[in-house]
């Protein structure tokens, strides 16, 4: 035989082992792309339940009923409203005796907390 004959049934067995090798690579991913779509599938069904749960579970008269009866809340009245300006956002401080920093807390200015506010809370302010 001929050289170029023996060459070409080379190539010819090659490519033909190279396509049975990629016929079962193609199968074996298009299992796993079912497979990725059926979970997916499975992933947005549980999603919108979820969503239908929450939606039911954050109704507003509901909400109110929990608020009243577990947490003993109570409608705002007017005279519990306060200004933004009117709130201490950091402690004020003042020297003991002992030269120890205290928290200086008084009647007309009372701390609402004991930190100082969140670093967005100053770029809340400015808008």
């Amino acid at each position: 035989m001929k050289r170029a004959t023996i060459l070409w049934m080379l190539l010819a067995i090659t490519a033909g082992f190279g396509l049975f090798l990629l016929k079962y690579e193609v199968k074996s991913m298009e299992k796993l792309l079912t497979k990725i779509n059926h979970s997916t599938l499975e992933n947005l069904q549980a999603l919108h339940v979820m969503k239908a749960e929450w939606g039911h579970l954050n109704r507003p008269s509901r909400l109110e009923d929990l608020g009243t009866r577990l947490l003993k809340f109570e409608t705002v009245k007017p005279t519990e409203y306060v200004q933004i300006r009117d709130l201490p956002f950091s402690p004020q401080f003042k020297q003991g005796k002992r030269k120890k920093t205290q928290l200086a807390a008084s009647k007309s200015n009372p701390l609402a907390v004991d930190h100082s506010p969140p670093l967005n809370a100053k770029n809340r302010r400015k808008q």
